[in-house]
């Protein structure tokens, strides 16, 4: 009996002592729960009150915009579009990437190859990986490719364009963006696309809305800009690329909206011909997968000659 009642007592005091030395334990996860509980439905408080009383009336007042070809005020373009780009206000969720991966958000297996067989950076976090990891664990798509490259390495027009959106984004993870808006004739296809930059290490920088822009020109200097916690994020260059038929397009904050758009991959944007919608080349076959990147020198020269697309950081070579 007392060696019985000495082990009990020995277990309970064993117990006592775990507990009280790890207090914060089984606390932590309890505030943690109830932090993100409250987060989330502050966060969809937020979205409920954007799309019933800011969303109907939404305008923009810029004269900047509105003289140019295909803008259109935010109230025009349908609330999908806004989850497509995931620009709602509060935290994202599964509803936004269903829509996101309805309209392109997913893996075709391209992949870049470079005229004359030329090495140039291809990117380290890719074209439509799972991003919920970096995003607390909510639903998220990386959403275009990230070149990582050295600071201030100027960052090239992937081809003609005019410059349609200057964000500098200082609560965003984006950073300082920019948008370029490329008509059918200029890119080739019988779509409007739309190519955008984000990180740059400059604001403003030497660009204006309105400005027309050649390919191979340089739009600003490679940098790190945005925001991401207490993490610092490495200097890299985040391409991405959309398109539509309709010539009709917007913005709202920091978030670029194309009426009826959808998401093309990156590399797709250098295809010379049909199909360009994800799900149709996604099928292709593997010989088709690898489209010719032309690219320009540091020198200044665009190879292959009179190419009207090439990569957005120059090569480094001969």
């Amino acid at each position: 009996m007392k060696k019985r009642k000495f082990l009990k007592f020995l277990f309970s005091a064993t117990s006592l002592i775990f507990f009280s030395t790890f207090p914060s334990f089984s606390k932590s996860h309890k505030v943690k729960f109830k932090g993100k509980k409250k987060s989330s439905k502050k966060g969809k408080k937020k979205r409920e009150y954007f799309i019933n009383n800011i969303y109907p009336n939404l305008k923009i007042d810029s004269p900047q915009h509105q003289k140019l070809e295909g803008f259109v005020q935010p109230n025009t373009i349908s609330l999908e579009i806004y989850k497509m780009a995931g620009i709602l206000p509060g935290p994202p969720v599964s509803e936004d990437t269903k829509i996101q991966k309805k309209r392109g958000m997913f893996k075709t297996g391209l992949k870049a190859k470079f005229y004359n067989n030329k090495k140039l950076v291809v990117c380290d976090d890719c074209w439509a990986i799972d991003y919920s990891y970096k995003r607390d664990g909510r639903p998220a798509y990386h959403k275009g490719r990230d070149l990582p490259m050295k600071f201030d390495e100027p960052v090239l027009a992937m081809a003609n364009g005019t410059v349609v959106g200057l964000f500098e984004n200082l609560m965003s993870r984006k950073g300082v963006e920019v948008v370029l808006r490329h008509t059918p004739q200029q890119s080739g296809t019988k779509y409007y696309i739309y190519t955008q930059y984000t990180h740059f290490n400059k604001w403003p920088l030497d660009l204006k809305i309105g400005q027309k822009i050649k390919v191979g020109d340089i739009l600003g200097p490679n940098g790190n800009s945005g925001k991401k916690g207490k993490k610092v994020r490495r200097p890299a260059l985040h391409f991405a690329a959309f398109y539509s038929k309709s010539p009709s397009w917007s913005f709202f904050r920091g978030g670029f909206l194309v009426k009826d758009g959808y998401w093309m991959d990156p590399i797709s944007f250098y295809r010379n011909e049909e199909p360009f919608d994800n799900k149709s080349v996604k099928k292709l076959k593997s010989k088709e997968k690898s489209p010719i990147i032309g690219y320009k020198t540091k020198s200044g020269k665009i190879l292959p000659e009179g190419a009207k697309k090439v990569w957005p950081f120059a090569y480094d070579g001969v």
